[in-house]
């Protein structure tokens, strides 16, 4: 089949809108023109074309240009080019089978929804956290004198547990966002999370005042380990 289709054509590192283009493909080849000129008409062999995460780069007679297209999907066919990425993939699939784009639109729904829910999990846990960070700093050992006394008890590390609260719930909400980069934040804020208490467990005095503390502090762990363990969370994008 032969395609017919609008866009606009940029030099590839020039800024600005573009120059809108007519793009025709049939028999193998590309004929590119704006108004009554010819930009170009090669072969489809003679140049190499990639998708983009928006539109296609061609590269012939030395140049990059990127091209946008109205019809993306005739135009990937055309060439050949319809299963490259799986970003044309999922468009010739929701093009071309209706069952199979509200297949896409359900899983897609699915994705969010689960990741929505598991973001919520992990503020809960941070604000867990954050609570229990607060009780060690108001427990009757906090208001005991001398440095000793303090250290011992461990409520010097109440601020480690406030901030690292506040800064998972700030991680849950970018998690909701489907932000990659917010997985791997998680992943070390949690560690650090954990470093901090298995320290203060290990070399502090367990105060019978502290136990809510230390409950609300291992139960926010608890929950942030078991979303970043899910599964569900790494389907974000």
């Amino acid at each position: 089949m032969a395609v017919d289709s609008e866009g606009t054509l940029q030099i590839r590192g020039e800024t600005g809108p573009g120059v809108p283009v007519r793009v025709q493909v049939a028999d193998d080849r590309i004929k590119i023109t704006s108004a009554d000129e010819t930009l170009g008409d090669w072969a489809v062999s003679d140049i190499g074309i990639r998708d983009r995460t928006e539109g296609f780069a061609i590269r012939a007679e030395g140049e990059e240009i990127v091209l946008l297209l109205d019809d993306e999907v005739g135009f990937a066919v055309e060439i050949g080019l319809a299963g490259a990425t799986p970003r044309l993939a999922r468009k010739v699939a929701t093009a071309y089978n209706p069952e199979e784009r509200e297949l896409i639109e359900l899983e897609s729904n699915d994705t969010r929804t689960r990741t929505n829910v598991l973001a919520i999990a992990f503020a809960l846990g941070g604000v867990m956290i954050l609570l229990g960070g607060s009780l060690l700093r108001t427990s009757p050992a906090a208001s005991l004198s001398g440095a000793q006394s303090a250290t011992s008890s461990g409520t010097d590390y109440w601020a480690a547990f406030v901030f690292g609260g506040v800064l998972m719930v700030a991680v849950a909400f970018v998690l909701s966002l489907g932000k990659q980069w917010a997985r791997l934040a998680a992943l070390l804020l949690v560690v650090g999370v954990v470093g901090v208490f298995g320290y203060l467990i290990s070399t502090t005095e367990v105060s019978a005042s502290h136990f809510a503390a230390y409950g609300f502090i291992s139960g926010g762990i608890v929950v942030g380990v078991s979303v970043l363990f899910s599964g569900s969370l790494r389907t974000a994008d």
